[in-house]
């Protein structure tokens, strides 16, 4: 699955802090999960709060929800490196 098909018009721009690294490499013994969000913005926005809340991620380390073509839909992506035995 290439990611890329779910992000209309995205451009990567490795200077803007608010966009995941998507194509980066992980650090030598990482790997990396993504951790994928779609749903009505509202939804979106409350399950990456409740993630939040919860401790499993800061809310600016995911990316910007964007449209996925499908009328009321966003998505939104989250990316980790994570130690891997």
């Amino acid at each position: 699955m290439d990611i890329e098909n779910f992000l209309p018009n995205f451009e990567y721009n490795p200077n803007n802090p608010n966009l995941p690294e998507l194509f980066g490499q992980p650090q030598p013994g990482r790997e990396q999960i993504k951790h994928i969000l779609i749903g009505s913005p509202k939804t979106v926005r409350v399950t990456i709060y409740n993630l939040y809340s919860r401790g499993y991620a800061q809310v600016h380390e995911w990316s910007t929800p964007q449209p996925t073509g499908n009328p009321g839909e966003v998505i939104s992506i989250l990316i980790r490196h994570l130690l891997v035995d």
